[in-house]
């Protein structure tokens, strides 16, 4: 009888060395999947950003003083709505980290550097100069160079 901390292979009873066994484990599916997670992270990062920027502004004039801190901030709800939204973005990089090679990862996390300023302008009225398009457009194009691959090899499975 084998010791153990031997592994067999159930069909022939044999030892099988510990790298011949497939670790990785399975891609989730839908809402699990760690690509929608990546979106879903980087969302949720925007969201925060935007939400730490209207807590900020809207707890500046309560300081009464300078407030180096910035802690008198969070006395607002959108500073905690943030904080929220952080947490939640960190639980999904958690999951995404487990499936997702991290130079690929945090490549396609860049995604953030689209959708704050696009959020600021939308949300909050900012505006966003000629070379901001033009950097947007840049991080777009670079996100797109390293998911063609990754598309390929979806599509493979």
């Amino acid at each position: 009888m084998p010791a153990p901390a031997q592994n067999l292979d159930s069909r022939t009873h044999h030892v099988v060395a510990p790298e011949t066994f497939n670790v990785t484990p399975e891609t989730p599916k839908g809402i699990f999947n760690p690509y929608f997670q990546i979106l879903l992270s980087a969302l949720l990062v925007t969201a925060s950003e935007v939400c730490l920027k209207k807590g900020a502004s809207a707890t500046y004039q309560l300081a009464g003083q300078v407030d180096w801190t910035g802690l008198s901030a969070l006395g607002s709800g959108w500073v905690w709505i943030a904080i929220l939204c952080y947490i939640s973005s960190f639980a999904g990089w958690l999951h995404v980290l487990r499936f997702v090679p991290l130079n690929i990862a945090f490549n396609l996390s860049s995604i953030v550097h689209v959708f704050v300023p696009l959020s600021c302008w939308l949300f909050l009225g900012e505006d966003i100069t000629e070379k901001r398009w033009f950097g947007i457009s840049l991080v777009l194009l670079g996100i797109c160079v390293i998911a063609k691959p990754l598309v390929k090899i979806e599509e493979k499975l």
